[in-house]
């Protein structure tokens, strides 16, 4: 029995041995395919990246207990490898983008770099000298404009120097009443000496008057010269009427007038109108800190803000808390960037004061439509109609940069329709808009 059982074990054993395959030397240099199994194909094992390579060294570094000088630095590793990530990323996003461009390529025209025309380099406006200037450029080249405007009408001119050259108004409040006052004391007594010289060390001219850029161009426009004369056993500077113009009481009425009712000159801000292509990129705004009020740092906490906001819109709030929440964005933001979009996917861009009227972005846009007449409807990102037209911009959650959405007014569109007036034209925009048509 027993050398039976070895005989059916052998059997086995090559059948085994049969059912694997033909065998092959270990020192060839290729081995046959199994018989009864079809080859798979091995596929090469994939190169790691930069930064897995990199990861995989700072491992390696942690378990080897040689030299720290043989080893490179954790910090390094860590900065170099987050380097090599992002750079990887930026590929990707790139590579994204290309392969984007070229399946839109059949309907937008190549124009030249897209993210030179994509970024907002910085805010205009014009001056009434139909110069175009950067906000940072305005301020001097405005107390130029001023300063040659005195030469023609020194009284106005100066006056307007106070209104618009001095950022605190309360000090522009106080310093006008101040010179106003010394007006009303030359004119209440024309003939008293002391109330025609004003002296330039007393305290209350140096505190009201003196620090407000175009006061003292003001006083020598009423007449008012600048001279040295005695005082308290020495000499200091005075300002001093004549005689003769201390008596003509009427132009000194006049001049307070003219003093009291000015007000700032305002530059016209240039709305930088484009006209884009549709595109998945109407969303993505680049935007320099002409937009901004804030800090730089205090720029870096927005977003930590917003989210808040968002956990605050799940809750009920007050009138008050909605309004200080709405003055909060006043002080952050100077200018909105706006694009509308139209049903066609046409983005019609333009550049906008924060504090604007919703009223003036509607007439923004009816400026450029082919049916101006016509009423339409703006929604924002969060598909909630826009109606109130004496709502600020930067209330509205527009600024500093928004996509609102245009349609035309349903109710009009039926009665049109129940006319037999036909299909309105499917360009929204003048001929001349559309001809600045560029890619985003």
């Amino acid at each position: 029995m027993k050398k039976i059982g070895e005989f059916f074990e052998k059997k086995r054993m090559d059948h085994k041995f049969k059912s694997a395959g033909t065998g092959a030397k270990l020192t060839d240099s290729k081995q046959q395919p199994s018989t009864s199994h079809e080859a798979r194909p091995v596929t090469p094992r994939a190169t790691p990246s930069s930064s897995s390579q990199m990861a995989g060294q700072a491992a390696l570094s942690r378990l080897d207990p040689g030299p720290a000088a043989s080893r490179p630095a954790s910090a390094s590793i860590k900065a170099q490898a987050k380097a090599e990530l992002a750079q990887e990323q930026e590929q990707a996003a790139s590579s994204t983008d290309e392969m984007y461009s070229r399946s839109a390529s059949s309907t937008v025209p190549k124009c030249g770099d897209n993210q030179s025309r994509l970024l907002v380099s910085s805010v205009h406006f014009w001056c009434r000298c139909s110069r175009r200037l950067k906000r940072a450029e305005l301020e001097s080249h405005l107390q130029e404009c001023l300063l040659m405007q005195l030469a023609e009408d020194p009284p106005s001119a100066a006056a307007t120097m106070v209104y618009t050259l001095n950022k605190d108004k309360e000090k522009v409040k106080v310093g006008v009443d101040t010179i106003c006052k010394y007006l009303d004391n030359v004119c209440l007594h024309p003939t008293e000496e002391k109330y025609h010289k004003i002296r330039a060390s007393n305290k209350a001219f140096q505190e009201r008057v003196s620090p407000l850029l175009g006061a003292e161009e003001f006083l020598q426009a009423a007449g008012f010269e600048r001279r040295i004369l005695p005082h308290e056993e020495s000499e200091t500077d005075f300002f001093v009427l004549g005689e003769e113009l201390a008596r003509d009481t009427d132009r000194l009425f006049a001049l307070k007038e003219v003093l009291k009712s000015g007000a700032p000159f305002r530059p016209t801000l240039d709305r930088d109108m484009k006209v884009y292509h549709p595109s998945r990129r109407a969303g993505h705004f680049e935007l320099p800190d002409d937009f901004y009020s804030l800090k730089p740092e205090e720029i870096k906490r927005e977003q930590q803000a917003r989210t808040e906001a968002v956990e605050r819109s799940m809750m009920l709030r007050t009138k008050a808390m909605r309004e200080a929440e709405t003055q909060k964005a006043l002080r952050w933001y100077r200018y909105a960037l706006i694009r509308i979009r139209f049903p066609d996917g046409i983005l019609l861009q333009g550049t906008f004061n924060a504090r604007d009227r919703l009223g003036i972005l509607k007439e923004f846009i009816r400026s450029q439509l082919c049916n101006s007449w016509q009423p339409f409807i703006l929604t924002d990102p969060g598909n909630t109609k826009l109606t109130d037209d004496d709502a600020m911009l930067a209330a509205l959650n527009l600024a500093p940069a928004a996509v609102v959405n245009f349609s035309w007014d349903a109710a009009v569109m039926s009665d049109i329709a129940a006319a037999g007036q036909g299909a309105m034209r499917t360009t929204y925009l003048k001929p001349e808009a559309m001809r600045q048509l560029q890619p985003l």
